[in-house]
């Protein structure tokens, strides 16, 4: 079934939102008396043309930003080993875009419910810190250049309007990263990974308009 006509355009933003916080709580029977908060934020902005029917190919751009505190914890391992730590932080930012080809596939005669995959060529660069007590000079530079395989699904609740939601569940990358202190490079490593997993922090939840 037709759900996407040769000829159009599509421009949209997907998001992904995710929080975590715990206070004075029990982790697994391992973590005592917890104390931490997490985010994440995700956004894409992404631009495709539909070159033949249910075929399209466009580009995106994405924004990360991940944040973690560990105010307190006690790990105690069947009593035989216990550890304290706290003040805990760590954040990672990065920035990234890509190009995609996607094909859909038609649930309905209607065009209004379908199916679609993404084979995706994209490149990162991210910055983390980790450090405890005060903020740390030290850093380290991740770039990664990867190629991954996203299906999802559609919905058009109005004839230009749709709303999907995908997972990446495959994906082979190259990656160079960079650890520095006092402004120098005091390691390095480069790795070639391929994996196939879902991962819900992969997830993510989009609106885009037709053309």
């Amino acid at each position: 079934h037709l759900i996407a006509p040769k000829g159009e355009w599509q421009c949209g933003l997907s998001v992904m939102y995710a929080d975590f916080l715990s206070e004075n709580s029990d982790y697994m029977l391992v973590l005592q008396g917890l104390g931490a908060n997490a985010s994440m934020l995700r956004l894409a902005p992404e631009a495709a043309y539909t070159f033949k029917d249910n075929h399209a190919i466009g580009a995106k751009f994405q924004y990360t930003n991940v944040n973690g505190r560990i105010d307190s914890a006690t790990a105690d391992l069947l009593g035989n080993f216990s550890t304290t730590l706290e003040d805990v932080n760590a954040s990672t930012r990065s920035t990234g875009g890509c190009i995609f080809q996607r094909t859909y596939v038609g649930l309905d005669q209607h065009g209004r419910v379908g199916i679609f995959w993404d084979y995706v060529l994209g490149f990162t660069r991210s910055r983390s810190q980790f450090y405890m007590g005060s903020e740390s000079s030290a850093f380290t530079l991740k770039k990664k250049a990867y190629l991954s395989f996203a299906p999802g699904i559609v919905y058009f609740p109005m004839n230009n309007v749709s709303v999907q939601a995908s997972i990446s569940m495959a994906e082979l990358s190259y990656s160079d990263l960079k650890a520095f202190e006092g402004g120098s490079v005091v390691g390095s490593r480069n790795q070639l990974k391929a994996k196939a997993a879902l991962n819900i922090l992969d997830i993510s939840f989009g609106l885009t308009i037709h053309l």
